[in-house]
């Protein structure tokens, strides 16, 4: 899984949620749910004058598109710094639209809407949105939604809840990677990654 440059960061996104789920329509409207929802995020670049700086992210956004790419999600001016960097599954094996955590600062507040990834034992993010706010006891723990794409793996005993800074990371979507080259040597990049599970 590749990173971009620490020193280059989006000025552009577009977040949407990938609905396996669907509408089964008849005498009436259905609706079916189905595992794989998942996200994608379209990021933009500011221009980058830099030859090399530029040069070192269209290299990588290249070999993203087979070894997929890892981004820090946008949380423009939401600080979830309060939820603190130690949180971490609390009990192997969780299914469905919630899991345990522990490692909250005590009364720490995770708010509705807030994002996390959750970090495999593979290294693999997979992002959340959280459905409810919820207060950590004095011990740290809280029970999280994750009614927003349901877990789609089952987490080991510790494995790490990055909610201060969560990250998406998947594969660069589309059959090509391409970017801007202007004779005022600001190279323009945009591109999507979608997860990939």
């Amino acid at each position: 899984m590749l990173l971009l440059p620490n020193n280059i960061a989006p000025n552009g996104a577009t977040p949407a949620l990938v609905d396996r789920g669907g509408v089964q329509r008849g005498a009436s409207a259905l609706r079916v749910n189905r595992l794989g929802s998942h996200y994608r995020i379209s990021l933009t670049l500011p221009p980058l004058d830099g030859p090399a700086g530029a040069a070192i992210v269209v290299s990588r956004l290249i070999r993203a598109k087979r070894q997929g790419l890892r981004v820090p999600y946008p949380l423009l001016s939401v600080d979830q710094s309060g939820c603190g960097t130690s949180v971490v599954v609390d009990g192997a094996g969780q299914t469905g639209g919630s899991i345990q955590v522990r490692g909250l600062p005590p009364f720490a507040v995770v708010r509705e809407g807030f994002w996390f990834s959750i970090e495999s034992s593979s290294g693999q993010h997979y992002l959340h949105n959280s459905g409810s706010e919820v207060t950590a006891g004095v011990d740290g723990r809280a029970t999280l939604s994750v009614a927003d794409t349901m877990l789609r793996r089952s987490f080991a005993d510790g494995a790490r809840v990055h909610l201060a800074r969560p990250m998406i990371e998947g594969l660069i979507e589309g059959s090509e990677q391409e970017w801007d080259l202007a004779v005022d040597h600001n190279t323009r990049i945009a591109f999507v990654i979608e997860e990939t599970a």
